[in-house]
């Protein structure tokens, strides 16, 4: 019995030690940071060794958009429009679907895998067009979705950051999933905007996701980042865009699944439209 007793204990004692040590050399949490700058230049280093994420888009608003290049453009309307991506940047490929309701219900599937882009729409049947990747233009209202696009943003938003007018605040920390995140704002406003000699490749405002992003010459300018503390990893970004002519746009964009197996593949060739 004292036998049973002290192997019960001994055992008792060991898991204690073990979990303590398990405890003190476990990965420490990142740091506390208060300077709005530092938390998106970590949210930037960590985006830019990342291997795939998962991204999240919905758009609200109204917006006039020259979708045909002749200069004008009626309001489209775009509530409800969502898109979902899966980038796999370490392999070059990219999957995206989005609905843009407004656009004659506009609803559609976008791979670019092994140097393809592979596009079907609810405009132009159930078939997947291909063409090679970067020749092909995508539907009215989407882009096409770049594995580069996480790696550009974060240059933009390094360079942005030394730019004089552009001034990030820090927020209150708020709740993201079962994380919690640092908020930063950038504000700009039509003047600043002008100062800066601004357009979409100048502001740190994710390209090549399937949402359309106005000229900005005349607008003021609302974006919100969220930074998980945890892992300094971008969570997510609320976007407003309004005044002028164009219009207003405002978009929650969430980014979940960082450096997670992805496996993107092209179609089946059943599904894919023969070349003419």
């Amino acid at each position: 019995m004292r036998t049973r007793q002290n192997r019960g204990a001994g055992l008792g004692l060991a898991l204690a030690a073990i979990s303590l040590v398990a405890a003190a050399c476990g990965t420490p949490s990142a740091p506390e940071l208060t300077d709005p700058v530092a938390i998106l230049e970590a949210a930037a280093i960590q985006a830019s060794t990342a291997q795939s994420v998962h991204v999240d888009v919905t758009a609200d608003g109204k917006l006039a958009l020259d979708l045909t290049g002749t200069g004008g453009g009626a309001p489209i309307d775009l509530a409800d429009t969502t898109a979902s991506l899966d980038l796999d940047i370490a392999e070059g490929a990219a999957k995206a679907t989005f609905a843009l309701p407004g656009l004659l219900g506009l609803r559609g599937e976008l791979i670019a895998v092994d140097s393809a882009l592979y596009v079907k729409t609810s405009l132009t049947g159930p078939l997947y067009q291909r063409s090679a990747f970067g020749d092909a233009e995508a539907p009215a209202g989407a882009s096409t979705p770049d594995p580069s696009a996480i790696a550009e943003m974060v240059t933009q938003l390094r360079e942005a950051l030394t730019r004089p007018g552009i001034d990030p605040v820090k927020g209150d920390d708020v709740p993201c999933g079962s994380a919690t995140c640092y908020t930063v704002t950038i504000q700009l406003t039509p003047e600043e905007l002008a100062a800066l000699g601004a357009d979409t490749g100048d502001l740190p405002i994710p390209s090549g996701l399937p949402i359309p992003i106005p000229d900005l010459a005349d607008q003021t300018i609302d974006l919100t980042l969220r930074v998980a503390k945890d892992t300094t990893r971008l969570a997510g970004l609320t976007l407003s865009i309004r005044g002028g002519a164009t219009g207003e746009l405002t978009a929650e964009v969430t980014f979940s699944k960082w450096d997670e197996d992805m496996t993107i593949a092209s179609p089946p060739a059943d599904q894919v439209q023969p070349a003419r």
